[in-house]
């Protein structure tokens, strides 16, 4: 390892603590560290949430290099080593000495611009629009129209995210799918579908409703016309997300989630 991408929460200080670590631990192992996110580079480096990390996510994808995410933020479940693990993970980071995962990415194609996603991407209705209506292919064939505030397509990382607050399934990582989710539908028998991976999604723009949004990861954000598709296939190849070696992914599920757990 040679050079590494810090890639910061906007508007983040970095505690001198914090900073002093960083310095100490890649200039001990000669490693750069580096805020310029041009090739070559071996690491993407967050600090932040969940929502830094998946704003970093495509950068690390385009590049093909793993991802390293030091929770500074609110719930950090993609963000898994915590401030007071740092250094340990760090060192064992430096001596080559971790995991890495491989996260399905999806990627979505609108109006000639391709954007990737490791969450999901989101089809909704305007604050002020009437309910909203969707087309849905599933690999050329028609699958069905959905009618209510929007449609969800996540990926299994993505399930514990938007997806599982719509009422949408939670999916292992390793799970090589996607999952539709509606968003308040108005039909009893729109339920989340599990679909696989290698399933190419078209959703299309039926009703005139205005101010209908696609979102990517929360970030990148277009205004749909009726008539327009939005394309969603898997990416080429995963993102290699670092993951901690101390907790399992049940025992996040369980941590940040309080999943499987009873108050009584």
């Amino acid at each position: 390892m040679q050079r590494v991408l810090l890639y910061l929460k906007e508007g983040l200080k970095l505690p001198p603590d914090l900073e002093d670590l960083l310095e100490r631990c890649f200039a001990q192992a000669g490693v750069e560290l580096t805020s310029k996110p041009t090739p070559p580079l071996d690491l993407v480096l967050v600090i932040g949430g969940d929502g830094t990390l998946l704003r970093a996510a495509p950068l690390a994808w385009k590049l093909d290099v793993p991802i390293l995410g030091i929770h500074f933020g609110k719930l950090g479940f993609l963000t898994e080593v915590e401030l007071e693990e740092a250094e340990l993970a760090l060192q064992h980071l430096l001596r080559g000495e971790f995991r890495t995962e491989a996260r399905l990415m999806l990627e979505v194609h609108y109006r000639g611009e391709q954007f990737q996603a490791l969450n999901e991407a989101a089809i909704l209705k305007g604050p002020l629009g009437h309910m909203i209506h969707l087309r849905v292919t599933a690999s050329g064939e028609y699958l069905t129209t959905y009618y209510g505030d929007g449609l969800l397509v996540a990926t299994p990382t993505g399930s514990t995210a938007y997806n599982l607050s719509a009422g949408g399934p939670i999916l292992h990582p390793a799970t090589e799918a996607l999952v539709l989710t509606p968003i308040c539908p108005f039909m009893l028998s729109a339920r989340p579908l599990v679909l696989p991976a290698e399933t190419e999604i078209c959703v299309e723009l039926l009703s005139s409703s205005p101010q209908v949004h696609l979102v990517v990861d929360g970030g990148y954000h277009r205004v749909l016309e009726p008539g327009e598709g939005v394309y969603l296939r898997r990416a080429a190849r995963p993102l290699k997300l670092i993951t901690s070696p101390t907790r399992s992914y049940f025992a996040i599920l369980r941590d940040k989630l309080g999943w499987g757990q009873s108050k009584l």
